[in-house]
């Protein structure tokens, strides 16, 4: 037999009921099952690997959640940033505005623009200075302010409130002015008064101005010119001066074709003056003498003072004023009927409330001023007692 008609080993047929392997190509089929390797060929991957590959997505993440934070912190401080900046702003707008009023109000009460009043005289430019301050001080309380000033806000819009209360209380007393005698003595006490209010208000806004600053210093925020001035009440000349101040009102046109001095004042060729005789105002019933400017110490018991004033003119005056007011709340007032020319006459008045033993006060007296009178220097004295 030819050995090609020989049945191939290889090609024997498989047992009956195994299927047959089909035709393989010329790649060798890759093994299967656990162990067998990657279906595509390539190793397994290890724990190790697998790990890294974790590790390495959780940085990427805490990366971009990083940059997500530093964008959003750099967005809130431009926010602040711009916040503290608009709040500047807008608050220099309103203290110049502020400071014009200020400086027109006490030059026409100085004399210095004196002609911009018209007919309606200085009595209708406080009325309008006065609605000027209600529009600034609602522009005040107005102000946005963040967060950290809020405080210093409060202060901010309280001054303003007392410069438009001051501005209000002056204009309802100049019609007292124009009356003369009493009347105008006690208007022109509750206008001094009302300068111890703008006072008060430049001290409440200079508080809240150091606040602010701070607080840009805190915050690294920078303006260019920073926090505004404001400051109502002039330094020169001294209306916390009682004397100062009945001297500007004495020559103020509240409306009508006089002034106050020349509707209060004979116009009798004599001259008029009245002041307080240094030394001789004591404390009763101790006698312990004060002079002006001095300190002395209070005898126990001692609880009223007796002024002395002195008519330094050659005509007789009547219905003098004689006021009394202390840091510790102490105000009280009292008048001498008549005092002739050259004479001194003296009034006692208490002193209520009574100050406690150990107590220290600074005690203002002042007598008032009367017609055509042209020095007024020596109608106000203080002394600083202890009880």
């Amino acid at each position: 037999m030819d050995f090609f008609d020989e049945d191939d080993p290889h090609d024997e047929p498989p047992p009956r009921g195994e299927p047959r392997e089909p035709a393989r190509s010329g790649r060798a089929a890759a093994p299967a099952g656990p162990g067998g390797g990657h279906p595509h060929g390539g190793p397994p991957a290890t724990k190790g690997q697998a790990r890294a590959r974790q590790a390495g997505l959780l940085l990427g993440a805490i990366v971009i959640l990083v940059l997500i934070v530093i964008a959003f912190r750099g967005c809130l401080d431009a926010r602040k940033d711009r916040s503290y900046q608009n709040y500047v702003s807008d608050l220099s707008s309103i203290t110049a505005e502020n400071e014009q009023l200020s400086t027109n109000f006490f030059n026409r009460l100085e004399g210095k623009d004196a002609g911009s009043t018209g007919d309606i005289g200085f009595e209708g430019e406080v009325n309008g200075d006065k609605g000027t301050s209600q529009a600034l001080l609602d522009r005040a309380e107005g102000l946005d302010a963040p967060d950290d000033i809020k405080g210093a806000q409060e202060q901010v819009v309280l001054s303003f409130e007392l410069r438009h209360d001051a501005l209000e209380g002056i204009a309802a007393q100049l019609s007292g002015l124009s009356a003369g005698g009493e009347e105008a003595d006690k208007a022109g006490k509750a206008i001094y008064t009302q300068m111890k209010v703008l006072s008060a208000s430049d001290i409440l806004y200079a508080r809240a101005q150091d606040q602010i600053e701070q607080a840009l210093v805190d915050n690294e925020v920078t303006v260019d010119e920073g926090v505004p001035d404001s400051q109502f009440l002039p330094d020169d000349p001294n209306y916390l001066d009682p004397a100062v101040t009945a001297d500007a009102l004495g020559g103020v046109s509240t409306g009508s074709s006089s002034t106050v001095s020349d509707t209060a004042c004979k116009n009798d060729g004599e001259t008029h003056g009245l002041g307080l005789v240094d030394g001789s105002t004591l404390l009763q019933p101790s006698g312990t003498a004060l002079v002006n400017g001095g300190t002395a110490t209070a005898v126990s018991g001692d609880n009223e003072i007796e002024v002395a004033v002195q008519n330094q003119g050659t005509a007789d005056e009547s219905d003098i004023n004689v006021d009394v007011t202390a840091d510790n709340g102490i105000n009280e007032s009292g008048t001498i009927d008549e005092i002739a020319a050259g004479e001194t006459q003296t009034v006692k008045i208490p002193l209520q409330p009574e100050p406690k033993a150990g107590e220290s006060a600074t005690i203002d007296v002042e007598v008032a001023t009367v017609g055509c009178e042209q020095v007024a220097d020596n109608n106000a004295a203080s002394y600083t007692v202890t009880f």
